[in-house]
């Protein structure tokens, strides 16, 4: 070099990379929505307003229905997300179960419905027999096998009597409840 002056050639050198680093962090954030292997973006297929399914046993007799103000389907998971979903228990053998709930969420083989936020189950009363009613926050209902599942909080009024427990597991055709995890209540016999 002539005339003094002297080239750093390691400061731009680093100052070049550094250039280039920032250069492709901002094209990762700007990269388009994760798309799977299939090629599918996490967006709905199918929306559907004042959904009802209605399904039947093999003598053609309902058995039980789901319905929902909404539901969205989505292809690339095969989730189906509802909106105030309803699900009745319609065996003429069966009193009537309703279940209402503020979302849910239905399997991909559609063998489970999954009932989230203020989920409500009222059972008919039959006979002598007062109506059952069952507040939780979620349910895990199995329509073709009859069995309702909750891990959470759940509490059970028939009648004046109150039971409360951590967690349920219902068999609707075999009228079999069981209650778990610190079961406390009132019960009022009836005469």
């Amino acid at each position: 070099m002539t005339g003094g002056h002297q080239v750093h050639w390691l400061p731009l050198a680093l100052a070049a990379l550094l250039a280039m680093l920032a250069l492709w962090l901002n094209q990762l954030t700007h990269r388009p929505a994760h798309v799977d292997d299939g090629g599918f973006e996490h967006t709905p297929d199918t929306i559907v307003e004042d959904f009802q399914a209605l399904a039947f046993d093999q003598a053609g007799q309902p058995l039980h229905r789901l319905s929902a103000a909404r539901l969205t389907h989505y292809l690339d998971d095969d989730t189906t997300e509802l909106e105030q979903p309803r699900f009745s228990v319609l065996d003429k053998d069966s009193a009537r179960v309703e279940v209402t709930a503020r979302r849910g969420q239905v399997s991909s083989n559609g063998q489970h419905v999954h009932l989230l936020g203020d989920v409500h189950m009222s059972r008919q009363g039959q006979g002598a027999k007062a109506p059952i009613t069952l507040d939780t926050d979620y349910l895990w209902i199995t329509p073709d096998a009859g069995v309702m599942r909750t891990d959470k909080p759940v509490t059970v009024r028939q009648g004046q009597s109150t039971i409360s427990a951590g967690g349920m597991l219902a068999y609707n055709q075999r009228k079999e409840v069981t209650l778990s995890g610190g079961v406390r209540g009132n019960y009022e016999q009836t005469r």
